[in-house]
């Protein structure tokens, strides 16, 4: 067992330790009624988003609150029907590029560009309306899930999770919730650990890289806790910099 392996278990039992004496009382309900909403309205608002992108309030209205602050001559002007996906995505980015956009963000918000029948401005005042629209139902939806659910929590949750959450039934869910965001940390801290690995590498300096190859057993390919993070974090990097592309 390596020394990362050492390390993440005694976090995570420990984590577990802690959370199953403390129980899941009202403060982490509070937050895990926060967590469902976050994703409920995450995954609600963005088919509602992409529903009023196709009404006249996301594809006229608000685009057209966003057109005048575009400019409209040069590559703004350029024709983006009929051209392949590849050259779409050129145009595109060489506009946001003259708005000054840092390109980490221009993947992402060519993705998001809901038309692209015109040219290059109207694609990315939809992309703007668009990526507006998430953000306003996200906030909505956010508000109302989080009062609802800390309102069933209080009806229905308590009397099952004990006195202060500290029944059975919650302090074993507060040992989950400890392991939970202690497994979050920990791969937050793992996705630096690799970005700075990634940076030295560039710097021909190959301490850190070594340290984890030969720790982590990375060129042996055996399963472990400090191999699930490494390649977790790595997956995430690599994600992340490909929408910056």
């Amino acid at each position: 067992m390596s020394v990362i392996d050492i390390v993440i278990l005694i976090l995570l039992l420990l984590s577990a330790l802690f959370g199953f004496i403390k129980g899941f009382g009202k403060s982490s309900m509070r937050r895990f009624a926060f967590l469902f909403a976050l994703f409920a309205s995450y995954f609600i608002g963005i088919p509602i988003a992409r529903g009023l992108m196709a009404t006249p309030i996301g594809g006229e209205w608000l685009s057209g609150l966003y057109l005048g602050s575009i400019p409209s001559d040069g590559v703004f002007s350029e024709s983006l029907d009929g051209l392949s996906s590849q050259a779409q995505y050129d145009l595109l980015s060489e506009g946001f590029a003259q708005m000054h956009f840092p390109a980490f963000f221009r993947g992402f918000f060519i993705s998001g560009a809901f038309d692209v029948s015109l040219d290059v401005k109207t694609a990315i005042a939809s992309s703007f309306s668009y990526y507006t629209l998430i953000l306003i139902l996200f906030v909505l939806f956010l508000i109302l899930f989080t009062i609802i659910l800390n309102l069933l929590f209080k009806i229905i949750a308590e009397p099952i999770l004990g006195e202060d959450g500290k029944g059975i039934v919650g302090r074993i869910l507060g040992m989950v919730k400890r392991v939970f965001f202690t497994s979050l940390q920990l791969l937050l801290l793992m996705a630096v650990i690799v970005f700075v690995d990634q940076l030295l590498i560039r710097a021909d300096n190959f301490v850190l890289h070594d340290w984890l190859f030969n720790d982590l057993g990375l060129g042996k390919g055996s399963f472990s806790l400090g191999r699930l993070f490494y390649d977790t974090a790595n997956s995430l990097l690599g994600w992340i910099s490909q929408m910056g592309d």
